[in-house]
């Protein structure tokens, strides 16, 4: 299969938890530091509400420090635009 036949037959994205392929944080499992000093996410795949299998995602302190900084700037609400009051 070819990567245009695959998003061909690609499913649409939808907000709905019981369809299509998610990767989420594992309820209940918090961040940990590795034997080798990374972070480490615990993550879970599920597809169409059935869990396939737990994962991690392991960061370097550099790289988990860049994600920080990301969400920052998606959390912190945008400055008033000029003139709007």
């Amino acid at each position: 299969m070819t990567t245009t036949e695959r998003h061909r037959t690609a499913k649409p994205v939808t907000a709905n938890p019981a369809q299509g392929v998610r990767i989420e944080r594992l309820p209940g499992k918090a961040l940990r530091c590795t034997e080798a000093g990374r972070i480490a996410l615990p993550l879970w795949v599920i597809n169409d509400g059935v869990h396939l299998g737990d994962g991690e995602l392991v960061l370097t302190y550099e790289e988990a420090r860049g994600v920080q900084e990301e969400l920052g700037v998606l959390l912190t609400p945008a400055p008033p635009e000029e003139g709007s009051e």
